[in-house]
């Protein structure tokens, strides 16, 4: 039978992760998080659903998914913390299936543990590759003491950041902070809220960056593509502000745009 291996994040699969396993993750379900664990041969996903959000890229792996033959499903916003593989797992609750996960029996509504366990009925997964990923950095504004930096993931972080107000596509929860701070202390974090999920932890990690000295806000799910850096800051709308950026003149509803230029300047 195929082991259910659940993580935090989709940026810890290596060396937890094996070909065959079914993934439950805290991560949100968009085809970013699946363009990340594709490579270690995944039988199915169950993600978080992380508010849907704009253009629906919160769940955009099911569709994604569906043309490479994989089940994947995102549990209900609220119903379990984003960034804790546990909770989605033990808590979550189906919202969205895509049509091979669906013929599996995967309904909405039903409990992620249950849709887990149907899961390792799955076939056996073939091996796919799909343009999904871009690491690349994209450097949109800059002056003498920084620069702005838009990056799909906070994880694609460098030591060169470090003067830097970051753009990322991922949610702001703890865990995804704390992945931060182990690469570099930025001078500014903007991210996505990821539909603030249960318990807010979808900006958990804001005030792990207050107590790093970093500013760090976020913007609104359905203002900015969750998993696009480049749209949190040409859309964002900043709906959460910790202490750092709001002595910096960050305000809730401003333009993230407005917001990185207040933290850079």
């Amino acid at each position: 039978m195929a082991r259910i291996v659940v993580l935090d994040s989709v940026t810890q699969c290596a060396g937890r992760v094996q070909a065959g396993d079914v993934l439950v993750a805290g991560s949100f379900a968009g085809a970013l998080s699946l363009g990340l664990a594709l490579p270690f041969g995944i039988r199915a996903l169950i993600a978080h659903a992380a508010g849907v959000g704009k253009d629906e890229a919160g769940i955009s792996a099911l569709a994604v998914a569906d043309g490479l033959g994989l089940p994947v499903a995102a549990v209900e916003t609220m119903s379990a913390l984003i960034g804790d593989g546990p909770s989605v797992h033990d808590e979550g609750v189906i919202s969205h299936a895509n049509a091979v996960a669906r013929a599996l029996g995967i309904a909405i509504g039903m409990s992620a543990h249950e849709a887990a366990q149907r899961l390792t009925r799955a076939g056996e997964p073939r091996a796919v590759t799909a343009n999904l990923v871009d690491e690349r950095p994209c450097v949109v504004d800059e002056v003498a003491t920084g620069r702005v930096v838009c990056l799909d993931t906070l994880s694609f972080a460098t030591a060169d950041n470090a003067g830097d107000v970051l753009c990322g596509g991922s949610h702001s929860g703890r865990v995804n902070i704390e992945v931060l701070l182990r690469i570099v202390h930025p001078r500014g974090v903007i991210a996505s809220d990821g539909g603030m999920a249960r318990a807010r932890s979808g900006i958990s990690g804001l005030a792990r960056l207050d107590d790093a000295g970093v500013a760090g806000a976020a913007v609104d799910v359905m203002s900015a593509r969750i998993g696009d850096g480049r749209s949190t800051w040409q859309h964002g709308v900043i709906s959460a502000a910790n202490a750092r950026a709001a002595w910096a003149g960050v305000v809730v509803g401003q333009p993230a745009r407005a917001a990185a230029r207040r933290i850079l300047h």
